[in-house]
């Protein structure tokens, strides 16, 4: 979509911004001045990453599918940037005046907010156990008080 090719690792072609950058005035033309788009020092780092994700908003990407500024400036939570691009990619595969555009699979399975349950044989739910824990001390309790020597 942009013509770009990484020639690292995801995270780090992503890390400073211009990428996500041209990304979005690929999507939405001149929403992002050039000039503005810099590849050099910290902060240009910041700028580039806060006017994507002001951008990404701006086109209807939903707050909580917005990563924060760190995650993907420290590198600290990739997933989040992850999601964030599916999002936006899910509005772009719906509008209408980018149909010549090329469109991202579906999102992956670890991304996806609704976790499903995995039995592991031998291993119990956390919540079977306090209740069970729970049912026990009752029943102690009333073993204790049954033969206190102050009834």
């Amino acid at each position: 979509m942009i013509d770009e090719v990484a020639r690292v690792d995801f995270e780090f072609f992503l890390k400073d911004g211009c990428i996500l950058c041209k990304l979005m005035n690929r999507i939405n033309p001149g929403c992002i001045p050039e000039e503005s788009i810099t590849w050099e020092g910290a902060r240009s780092k910041q700028i580039n990453i806060k006017n994507f994700l002001q951008q990404a908003e701006a086109y209807g990407v939903p707050k909580a599918k917005l990563f924060h500024l760190e995650d993907l400036l420290h590198l600290r939570h990739i997933p989040r940037v992850t999601r964030c691009i599916y999002a936006l990619a899910k509005l772009v595969a719906d509008d209408s005046n980018l149909s010549d555009c090329p469109r991202l699979g579906d999102e992956p399975s670890f991304m996806q907010e609704h976790k499903k349950k995995v039995d592991v044989p031998g291993h119990r739910d956390t919540k079977d156990v306090l209740a069970q824990l729970t049912t026990e001390k009752k029943k102690d309790e009333k073993k204790l008080a049954k033969h206190s020597l102050y009834q």
